[in-house]
């Protein structure tokens, strides 16, 4: 009985201390005159996230949302963890361009840097190591470069109109397809070509090995929890350190299998084997070595973060112009205007300015990745505000719900490419890839990818949409933006 007694009493003990830490550690905002929402006493604001019920997307979308309109930016927590939501666009920046000497890293992925190969690369490393590594990588995409890189991009679309072309047809000719599937394949193709040096066809199910472990760095639930735990909870990193090194492996043979038969035959094809092995065989710093998997990193990075994004970016905007018939047409008009007959390239591509718009409206409406984050070096106070953000509290933008803010945009879930021309275009297409010094070194290239399957596709196929209802798919819970039931569209070969 005394046992028992001694159980119950330091139970309630430790569930009074739990709660009394859990209250304090809840009021960091309170206690600063910042508003948050309402908290769970585990989770924080983060519960229907942890449980795989929302993705951080929405959830970040909700925490916006629950501020008042003018309200400059709204704290939150994940479990106890106080962090920053950022909502007026002088504040975002200030902090992310004109205070970056103060907000120069990351929080994603910071445990990781022991994984040179997964994340210890431009995505994740911190001052002074990442400005030494980007002032190098800086040349591998020089303009030159892009114009040179464009042929490649084109002969990758040769087997994806193959492909569309042998889809089956009803009696009206439309063949129906899943577009993320089509733009991940093509995205694929593109980055193995141009990081890699390999020419690849994962359009032929006998050759898609690249596309089937690109797939596996992103797909399926335990992927997307690792992904939720590197841009939210990368303390934990130690749990999900098996699925982050595994892909590796793949892209380390075929990397040093492409560098060696490349140094061998003393040839360049333009693509980014030529930089690595010229930075390879350059002079080195003690800051940072490019040797080992600390050169396969670059290639590694360039390839994870542009097979995602530029496949959602893709996929979403083909869906956008088979959504809006009227908007498919004025762009199918343009590119026959200015390119028909013509052999592409990027000053062609850059006269085509409803195509910039079409680009921009759709990364505002679906930002690859919805969220991005800085930390402060050290104690910063907010200009205009007041307000002191401590040194190493996370700070947080959720690109989705800033651009579709109705603040700052009229109608701000319509497809309108047209705003462009009017509204603040520069910042919220900035925003999708990152912005300021630490945005997205590949955003260029991102783009001219984007254009070069769109001018591809359009010039060869009608689209349009049909809404049907389709069985939800619960591995849609990842950082990345997902349709839950895949983006499905009808295609018709033109005339």
């Amino acid at each position: 009985m005394d046992c028992l007694i001694y159980c119950v009493t330091a139970l309630i003990i430790s569930l009074s201390l739990f709660y009394a830490y859990a209250r304090y550690r809840l009021s960091y905002w309170s206690r600063r005159g910042v508003k948050s929402p309402p908290t769970h006493l585990l989770f924080g604001n983060f519960r229907e996230c942890i449980t795989l019920k929302k993705s951080p997307g929405e959830m970040m979308r909700d925490i916006y949302n629950s501020a008042d309109p003018d309200d400059p930016y709204i704290g939150f927590y994940i479990f106890h963890k106080p962090l920053l939501l950022l909502r007026n666009h002088d504040l975002i920046k200030q902090v992310m361009i004109k205070d970056f000497d103060v907000f120069p890293n990351r929080r994603f992925g910071s445990g990781i840097e022991r994984d040179s190969v997964g994340l210890d690369s431009i995505l994740s490393m911190k001052q002074p190591r990442w400005r030494y590594v980007r002032k190098k990588l800086t040349p591998v995409l020089t303009g030159q470069k892009l114009k040179n890189m464009i042929p490649l991009m084109v002969e990758c679309g040769k087997p994806m109109l193959n492909f569309i072309e042998k889809l089956p047809t009803d009696e009206a000719g439309w063949s129906e397809y899943e577009l993320k599937d089509i733009s991940s394949r093509y995205s694929t193709d593109v980055l193995a070509s141009l990081a890699f040096g390999v020419g690849i066809n994962s359009f032929d199910e006998k050759k898609t090995a690249f596309w089937k472990n690109g797939t596996k760095i992103f797909r399926g639930l335990m992927r997307g929890i690792a992904f939720i735990i590197l841009f939210f909870i990368p303390e934990w990193d130690i749990l999900i350190a098996p699925f982050i090194k595994k892909p590796a492996n793949y892209l380390r043979e075929i990397f040093w299998d492409a560098m060696n038969t490349r140094e061998k035959l003393a040839f360049k094809r333009g693509d980014m084997i030529d930089s690595m092995l010229a930075l390879k065989n350059g002079e080195q710093s003690p800051i940072y070595k490019f040797e080992s998997d600390a050169l396969l990193a670059h290639p590694s990075s360039f390839y994870i973060a542009g097979f995602e994004a530029s496949a959602t970016t893709i996929a979403f905007v083909l869906y956008d112009l088979a959504r809006h018939p009227e908007h498919q047409e004025t762009l199918y008009n343009e590119i026959q205007t200015y390119l028909s007959g013509k052999e592409l390239t990027m000053d062609l591509i850059s006269e085509l300015p409803f195509l910039d718009y079409v680009v921009a409206e759709s990364l505002r409406l679906h930002p690859p990745l919805p969220v991005t984050d800085r930390i402060a070096t050290k104690n910063y106070e907010l200009p205009g505000t007041g307000l002191i953000i401590e040194k190493d509290v996370p700070v947080y933008v959720a690109i989705n719900a800033s651009n579709q803010d109705p603040k700052y945009f009229s109608k701000p879930q319509d497809f309108i490419p047209s705003r462009a021309k009017t509204e603040d275009k520069k910042f919220y297409e900035s925003l999708a890839f990152g912005i300021g010094p630490r945005a997205c070194i590949g955003q260029r290239l991102a783009l001219l990818i984007v254009k070069v399957v769109l001018i591809t596709i359009l010039s060869n196929y009608t689209m349009s949409y049909e809404n049907k209802k389709r069985s939800n798919d619960s591995d849609a819970i990842h950082v990345f933006t997902y349709a839950a039931d895949g983006l499905y569209v009808q295609f018709k070969k033109r005339n």
